[in-house]
């Protein structure tokens, strides 16, 4: 089938980057997984705007971005709260919105978080992709950083007629945390706990705040730092993503998706994927407390999120679906009827 795109210009931008999943399966080539740093709001955007599966999407960072759509376009905002118009009209957060030919969404005055992802039916095409991926990776100098004027095409084999759509997509608001309060991030234990003795509970007797040295390789969190009593030697190695490491000094260092070897600090715990999704939300100076979570909690808050990204996909698919006009070559190839 052939391709019919759209195209979307960014209009205004500083820090934003065409963003998707990662590349988890880089790991064997000691790659690092990189990918949208809340990967939740990443993959419940994809699904707000019907996309069978989890396509490139745009992330920006506590700064505003303005897109213009060439074609009529199912787009949505999630993550970070904002506000969001199209042509200058009020839009909401984590609804499916169309965006005229020729307007512009625009996601100003990110607030109570970090990151906003914008999400299109089809997704953004056109960048370079490494290992299946285009997202950035600062270690190996990959990705496209977003600037006024760059172009990128959207959409996916079929287009879909928007004409009299005057009414708006359902909201879908994402579920609360069950286990965990605003602010709480859920801590496993650290493949070094043993080295701290009992003083590996000093983790969870007080408030940290989120630091201005954090990126994609890692987050810095100042607070009770315990104190580990076996001084020896640890050998540099793979770490899984959320590791709580041990530096030495007043910081904690939380090892983030662009991760690559460990230092070789001790690992005094490690944030379960959920906590991950809500750290990367955490603004500079912001606190955070950790809480101690099983294997079967921290299972059951990943379980929840992935039920909640299917639940509104298969929503918005029973709705999209019918919109979609098909290209002249799959009209052939079924006959001559178009759905």
């Amino acid at each position: 089938m052939s391709r019919t795109s759209g195209t979307a210009t960014v209009v205004e931008a500083t820090f934003a980057v065409l963003q998707d999943a990662g590349r988890p399966e880089g790991a064997s080539w000691g790659i690092a997984a990189n990918g949208a740093l809340d990967q939740f709001a990443y993959h419940y955007g994809n699904a707000l705007v019907g996309n069978p599966t989890s396509l490139p999407s745009l992330e920006a960072t506590m700064t505003d971005l303005v897109v213009r759509f060439d074609e009529d376009s199912v787009v949505a905002v999630t993550g970070a709260r904002a506000e969001v118009t199209v042509g200058g009209l009020s839009a909401r957060t984590h609804q499916a919105v169309v965006v005229p030919a020729g307007w512009e969404l625009a996601v100003r005055d990110i607030r109570d978080g970090m990151r906003s992802y914008v999400s299109v039916f089809g997704g953004f095409h056109g960048a370079d992709a490494f290992l299946g991926s285009v997202s950035p990776d600062r270690t190996l100098g990959f990705g496209l950083d977003l600037v006024p004027g760059t172009t990128l095409s959207c959409g996916d084999g079929d287009r879909l007629d928007l004409s009299g759509r005057q009414y708006a997509f359902p909201e879908c608001a994402p579920p609360r945390n069950p286990l965990l309060a605003e602010g709480e991030l859920g801590v496993l234990p650290g493949e070094s706990r043993d080295l701290f003795e009992d003083r590996a509970g000093e983790l969870f007797e007080g408030d940290y705040v989120m630091t201005d040295k954090t990126d994609a390789v890692g987050a810095r969190l100042e607070g009770r730092v315990p104190r580990r009593l076996d001084a020896g030697e640890i050998l540099s190695r793979a770490l899984p993503i959320g590791s709580i490491e041990v530096s030495g000094g007043k910081e904690l260092l939380v090892l983030n998706r662009g991760r690559g070897l460990s230092a070789g600090y001790p690992v005094v715990g490690v944030i379960c994927t959920s906590s991950m999704n809500a750290l990367s939300q955490t603004r500079p100076g912001g606190p955070v407390r950790f809480v101690p979570l099983t294997i079967a909690d921290a299972r059951r808050l990943r379980v929840r999120e992935a039920e909640a990204v299917q639940s509104v996909r298969a929503r918005m698919t029973t709705i999209i679906d019918p919109l979609r006009v098909a290209t002249s070559e799959e009209r052939r190839r079924r006959g001559g009827n178009a759905r």
